[in-house]
């Protein structure tokens, strides 16, 4: 039999869960906010941009703005950008065809399959930029990965950056704690890139909002600090619906967009054009412990929210990830994160932080669960990737070749397809029940533990020029000092 067509799956559509409608009336609600309510912004230099613009300020900080203000600044920002990396092969386009995935971020406890429960070290930070380094559905380093306990909290921006840069090859992520911080670690970046004037964007920076209604003198200073370098802030409303937001996903998706928008605004006022994320990573409280809630169902939504709102507004967003608030690597966290983490993946989220390894609702990160839910991605990749139909792949010569009563296992069609048409896990035990016994009936867990010392095994440092290596080592090495001296 003959076939004349050759047909390759279509692209997975996105997930709208809000209609055309709801997006007007989530826009609508925050105009009001920002006309009639206002937004703090405890920043100086910031404020003096939104009263140039023709903003008004009442109460030093409280700033009200005509919806043309923010609609036209929100209008300039780009609908994509590309966030350059030391290794240009790993160069991402936000908001193009990249969806950038980064580890965990701002966890202060490590959960080890060996340890258990502990603080985070600087030991820590590098194990998990080898791991970043060495799996292919990581695409960045991440920043504040696995906060290091075991440094003077003054300079660990420093270490932190020094150590993405040292260990990876892939984009970074920047301290937003305040312009200085941001500036430093821009500086390092410059070096590196030998760019020092950083006319490309190198970097992104997470600057979260403080809800309700406030843009804080620290995250402002960072963005600050970005969009006068033209580098990417990634401008995120972290509200707990119930707690810091309205206890409705509607009222809190309201609240976190008008937050938002004021930020990207404020970022097109100091340079126009300037790149931008726009971030809901939106939670809500679970009202029976008054306890932070990030691994449940509306997480899920918040992530569709922001994809379905960046559109709205022509800028890449940022929301979900493998979230969960277990307290270990167990069947909680495996079903959380793979929800969360879909849900951003089929909402066409371009930006997507937290992608491998928190456990216990941000506060702590795992390597084991690094790699599983590096495993889980690998899996939604694949879903997204579809399926080809063409006369080889539909086989129908070898269906008639074949009798009913014989099978296709000897076949050289199915040796060549069973590695290229169906996805081969690394970690997901596919094995009898007897030789998974035989084998020590490993758990999730510990299985994970044996692919994070494969990986580090494995791991080879980038190559990085002894003579920046050497400008690198003496700017953190003087920087700190300067910082400690004036503390």
């Amino acid at each position: 039999m003959s076939l004349e067509f050759d047909l390759e799956t279509q692209d997975t559509p996105f997930i709208d869960r809000l209609d055309e409608e709801a997006r007007d009336a989530i826009h609508e609600a925050s105009m009001y906010i920002i006309e009639e309510l206002g937004i703090q912004v405890k920043h100086d230099e910031a404020v003096e941009y939104f009263e140039e613009a023709g903003a008004t300020v009442e109460d030093e900080y409280l700033v009200t703005a005509d919806r043309s203000l923010i609609e036209e600044n929100v209008e300039t920002a780009p609908e994509s950008f590309t966030l350059h990396a030391r290794n240009p092969d790993n160069n991402l386009e936000i908001g193009g065809e990249d969806t950038f995935r980064a580890p965990g971020y701002g966890a202060p406890n490590v959960r080890t399959f060996e340890d258990g429960r502990r603080s985070s070290t600087t030991d820590d930070y590098e194990l998990f930029m080898k791991l970043a380094q060495q799996e292919d559905v990581i695409n960045s380093t991440g920043y504040n990965v696995a906060e290091p306990t075991d440094i003077d909290q003054e300079v660990k921006h420093l270490e932190m950056v020094k150590r993405s840069l040292e260990f990876t090859d892939m984009p970074v992520m920047v301290s937003t704690y305040g312009q200085d911080r941001t500036d430093a670690n821009l500086e390092m970046i410059g070096m590196v890139m030998d760019d020092p004037e950083l006319s490309k964007t190198y970097a992104a920076g997470l600057v979260n909002t403080v809800p309700p209604r406030t843009l804080d003198s620290a995250m402002t200073g960072g963005l600050v600090g970005l969009a006068k370098e033209g580098q990417a802030p990634v401008v995120s409303s972290f509200i707990q619906a119930g707690a810091s937001g309205p206890g409705t996903m509607a009222g809190a998706v309201a609240l976190a967009n008008a937050e938002n928008l004021m930020g990207i605004t404020l970022a097109q006022l100091i340079n126009p054009g300037n790149p931008v994320v726009y971030g809901v990573p939106a939670s809500n409280l679970d009202m029976r412990y008054g306890s932070l809630s990030i691994g449940s169902a509306e997480s899920a939504l918040f992530a569709n929210f922001a994809g379905t709102m960046g559109r709205y507004y022509g800028v890449p967003s940022r929301g979900g990830g493998g979230l969960t608030d277990s307290k270990t690597v167990d069947y909680q966290a495996g079903f959380e994160s793979m929800l969360v983490n879909a849900a951003a993946e089929f909402s066409g989220v371009d930006f997507i932080l937290h992608s491998a390894g928190i456990i216990e609702s941000y506060s702590t990160i795992s390597p084991e669960k690094f790699v599983l839910d590096a495993e889980a991605l690998r899996f939604l990749d694949r879903f997204q990737e579809g399926y080809k139909i063409d006369e080889e792949m539909l086989a129908l010569d070898i269906v008639e070749k074949i009798d009913p009563d014989d099978h296709f296992l000897g076949e050289s069609h199915t040796l060549k397809f069973a590695g290229e048409d169906f996805l081969i896990p690394e970690l997901v035990d596919k094995r009898s029940h007897g030789d998974w016994r035989g084998d020590g009936e490993k758990t999730a867990f510990e299985m994970g533990h044996d692919r994070v010392e494969e990986l580090v095994d494995s791991y080879s440092k980038p190559e990085l020029d002894e003579d920046v290596q050497e400008e690198l080592d003496a700017f953190v090495k003087e920087e700190s000092a300067r910082i400690m001296d004036e503390a």
